[in-house]
């Protein structure tokens, strides 16, 4: 999945939410979920797991496995998905 910056987009100027990979969010941060590059099979069972478009995500545990909690519910990812999920932090100030 590619993704190009489009017209409509902040410039250089003002600041911009840039994804990061789920691992390499600090443990305790939290982030909103932004895209998963798996294949549809995978994606889907995010879905279904409650990992949507901007849904708020905090990694408890980073390493194999990945624990992460959407919502009230911890789910365990292997290193090798979290690495394919891109999330956008919060801001220090509201973490």
């Amino acid at each position: 999945m590619t993704r190009t910056r489009g017209l409509d987009e902040p410039d250089a100027d003002t600041p911009v939410d840039i994804p990061i990979r789920l691992c390499d969010l600090r443990v305790g941060g939290c982030a909103r979920f932004y895209e998963a590059h798996l294949d549809e099979d995978s994606c889907h069972l995010l879905q279904t797991l409650g990992l949507i478009a901007s849904t708020p995500v905090r990694l408890c545990k980073n390493g194999e496995p990945c624990i992460v909690q959407v919502r009230s519910t911890r789910i365990g990812l292997s290193y090798a998905v979290a690495r394919r999920i891109f999330v956008i932090p919060d801001s220090p100030a509201a973490s």
